[in-house]
């Protein structure tokens, strides 16, 4: 009956665009529309849908009247139901009055680049907005009744798969305070039927079998961006549990881009997204910050007594006078002698002994580094030298003059300094526990066949730290040792008694760089976050979202 009304409007669609009005089809459509809505505010839901049927048929390619007609459909058959259809046309058409040809620009609108620019875009998914709010239901009837009912009290449409049965058993329907997707869930699983979203309040309704879903359920094709911080095993780990879990039908990782792509229908492709999400985000990141600390520490000893190894005699008086004269400049004198003659000697000076010490400490270095729970990351301080691996040595003989080509070499670099190479793991908020792997490489300036030889030293550590706790993990340590002993020659070497007669100066110099670090938690650990649950259904009816 629908099939004829709908024959009905095309026939007459072509009849009245051919028969050389004034009016254009993009105007007529638009009579037929305002028609149509009069028709709809007076509950003529079979005129209205007729009307837009014209409409459709002169313009094709306007989506708006074609959606609106397609509302209409499951109105219209409820109506028709109480009143019979009208006979169809099956007048022939004159041939004569059809045109010759269509030009492109009677056939097609034209385009601008906006909406060349609009076309581009991906087109999101189609969300059903039904009334908010919850309804009870106590209904009785069959499949398409139950549907209607439900989609009329929630302010939808609904349209019905082609093979989809008339009439079959009655069913009871009965709930109370439920929403529009609970409702439609509910009526799903009873009449063995699925519903898939055509627009904000259009959706069709299909029997619930593999064939209808791989026909009608919408399949989708998503990326999901991967953070860097994320090895090849884990992720390839990652994708195979996804993919297990949910039976996701494609799914492929670009690595030039850094993405997960996946294509399957929406009720896969869906959860398979929360899924994927929730495994890449709960992952506890944590910064770590490495310092070079410069500790230096002089310790300088000075005890004992300085003597002074020479003496001076100075005559403090004169010939053929008796009185004293002291040269200026001059202390600590013995004097000795009597009348007209009197000599002084200077006298030993001792120096007071004490004993100083001298710490400092500053920063070389200081970097931050970012890695997250099991990954390590490597750090370097220093410069890299080239190394030889392969090259051309020597001579060629040969009988014909001539160039002889000579290939270039063939080098690596090698890291000269300090490496580190840090892998964190985090014990909830506890603590994270640190391993360190710590090595320094230089020259030794010796050489074998060309190739230097490197010195290395490495140590292998694991320190467990609260978040902001420092820790020394290695170091590198120089000491210097230095005595002197000076004073008065011959007494200063009488033992014991020459301990009086000098002076002895011991002097300490350590220079230690640390390599300290300290740990950050910048992101929650995943026993600490609330995981989302995700509804999928079962393996046989997958959980189709609205």
């Amino acid at each position: 009956m629908f099939a004829g009304l709908l024959a009905v409007a095309i026939l007459c669609g072509v009849c009245r665009g051919s028969s050389g009005q004034e009016d254009s089809p993009k105007e007529q459509a638009a009579a037929y529309a305002r028609k149509a809505k009069k028709a709809l505010k007076n509950s003529k839901n079979a005129d209205a849908y007729l009307l837009y049927s014209q409409a459709v048929a002169l313009e094709p390619n306007n989506r708006k009247l074609r959606a609106k007609m397609e509302a209409l459909q499951s109105r219209a058959g409820l109506q028709a139901k109480a009143s019979p259809a009208p006979a169809a046309d099956t007048t022939p058409v004159d041939p004569s009055l059809l045109p010759d040809s269509l030009a492109p620009e009677d056939v097609f609108d034209s385009i601008t680049a906006r909406e060349f620019a609009n076309a581009r875009q991906p087109q999101s998914l189609p969300v059903l907005k039904a009334k908010p709010g919850v309804q009870d239901f106590d209904l009785t009837g069959d499949a398409r009744k139950l549907f209607d009912t439900v989609a009329q009290r929630f302010g939808l449409d609904t349209v019905f798969d082609g093979d989809y049965p008339q009439g079959g058993p009655q069913r009871r329907f009965r709930i109370s305070g439920v929403d529009y997707r609970q409702a439609l869930h509910d009526v799903e699983a009873i009449t063995n039927s699925f519903v898939v979203p055509l627009s904000a309040s259009l959706f069709i309704v299909a029997q619930d079998t593999i064939q209808k879903r791989n026909d009608l359920e919408q399949t989708v094709a998503i990326s999901i961006p991967i953070p860097e911080a994320m090895t090849t095993q884990e992720l390839t780990e990652i994708g195979n549990a996804v993919k297990q879990a949910t039976n996701i039908e494609k799914i492929a990782w670009d690595t030039t881009q850094g993405m997960i792509v996946m294509r399957d229908r929406i009720s896969r492709v869906l959860p398979a997204e929360a899924l994927l999400n929730q495994l890449l985000a709960y992952r506890p990141e944590v910064l770590i910050e490495v310092e070079f600390i410069d500790a230096s520490n002089s310790d300088l000893l000075n005890y004992g007594f300085n003597v002074t190894n020479s003496f001076s005699a100075i005559a403090l008086g004169q010939v053929m006078n008796s009185v004293v004269s002291v040269p200026s400049g001059v202390t600590n004198l013995l004097t000795f002698g009597g009348g007209k003659t009197l000599i002084g000697l200077s006298v030993a000076e001792i120096d007071a002994a004490f004993n100083d010490t001298v710490t400092s400490t500053r920063t070389l270095y200081r970097a931050q580094v970012r890695s997250v729970d099991n990954q390590p990351v490597t750090f370097h301080v220093g410069e890299k030298y080239p190394v030889i691996t392969q090259g051309y040595v020597g001579t060629v003989s040969t009988a014909q003059q001539g160039q002889t080509y000579a290939p270039p070499p063939s080098f690596t670099y090698e890291n000269l300094g300090v490496s580190l190479k840090i892998t964190p793991h985090v014990h909830g908020v506890e603590g994270i526990t640190l391993g360190v792997e710590t090595s320094f490489e230089l020259l030794t300036g010796d050489s074998v066949n060309g190739i230097p030889v490197f010195g290395q030293r490495q140590m292998n550590n694991s320190v467990r730290l609260l978040d902001g706790e420092w820790a020394v993990v290695a170091g590198v340590t120089s000491k210097s040792r230095s005595k002197s002993v000076a004073g008065f020659w011959g007494l200063a070497q009488l033992p014991w008694i020459g301990n009086l007669f000098k002076n002895v100066a011991v002097d300490n110099e350590d220079e230690n760089v640390l390599i300290a670090i300290r740990p950050h938690l910048l992101s929650l650990p995943p026993d600490q976050m609330v995981t989302p649950r995700v509804r999928v259904g079962t393996e046989t009816r997958p959980y189709t979202p609205l």
